[in-house]
């Protein structure tokens, strides 16, 4: 075999190689996407009785929701720009957990801000 040859194929590797790369990441931001939008009408209105308490992460402030006994079933968590960057379901015994951190950029998911400010400030005094 011809170098050239041995050079096609591994170039057509790589290129096959990124091409499925590729779409399994779009395959699994679309799940985590798919997820966090069930997450959020779970949740409905941010502002209801069901709010129960908040956490923050770095770069990340949390709404965390009850369902019936579950004190911490569900839970929302967004950036500074109102991108949802996390949901949880905690509900049952399963916990599904759904998050774009390590691509940020995808989440497009928004929420209100301005409105999630006003519940923190709510909850902490």
């Amino acid at each position: 075999m011809s170098w050239r040859l041995l050079s096609a194929a591994a170039v057509a590797a790589l290129v096959a190689f990124v091409l499925v790369g590729r779409w399994e990441q779009r395959r699994w931001v679309d799940a985590q996407l798919r997820g966090m939008k069930r997450v959020v009408q779970l949740v409905g209105p941010l502002d209801q009785r069901s709010l129960i308490g908040y956490r923050a992460l770095p770069g990340l402030d949390c709404l965390v929701y009850r369902r019936g006994a579950d004190r911490l079933a569900l839970e929302l968590c967004v950036d500074h720009a109102g991108r949802l960057v996390e949901a949880v379901d905690r509900r049952g015994g399963a916990r599904r957990y759904y998050d774009l951190h390590s691509d940020p950029g995808a989440a497009s998911i928004r929420v209100d801000r301005t409105e999630v400010d006003r519940l923190l400030r709510k909850m902490e005094a």
